[in-house]
């Protein structure tokens, strides 16, 4: 999946997103493989975002964040 530039210039709305979608906001420049790699490294690096997203349901398995764990991971990492 290629993202545009039009696309990563959108404001950022917080919605369901796919693990992989979320993750290109956030590091454009990679691969979409390796983005997904870098927020997951990310998500593991914070240990309270960790700890809140588990409380919210969150699994490694997961293929799409809810608003509410989207909501969660920007309060923490800042919007994309």
């Amino acid at each position: 999946m290629e993202y545009s530039d039009t696309y990563l210039d959108k404001p950022f709305n917080v919605r369901t997103y796919g693990r992989t979608e979320l993750a290109l906001l956030y590091f454009p420049q990679h691969t979409p493989c390796a983005t997904w790699r870098a927020l997951r490294h990310e998500l593991e690096l914070c240990k309270p975002l960790a700890r809140e997203l588990r409380a919210q349901g969150y699994t490694t398995s997961q293929r799409h964040f809810t608003p509410r764990q989207v909501r969660t991971i920007t309060q923490y990492l800042g919007t994309p």
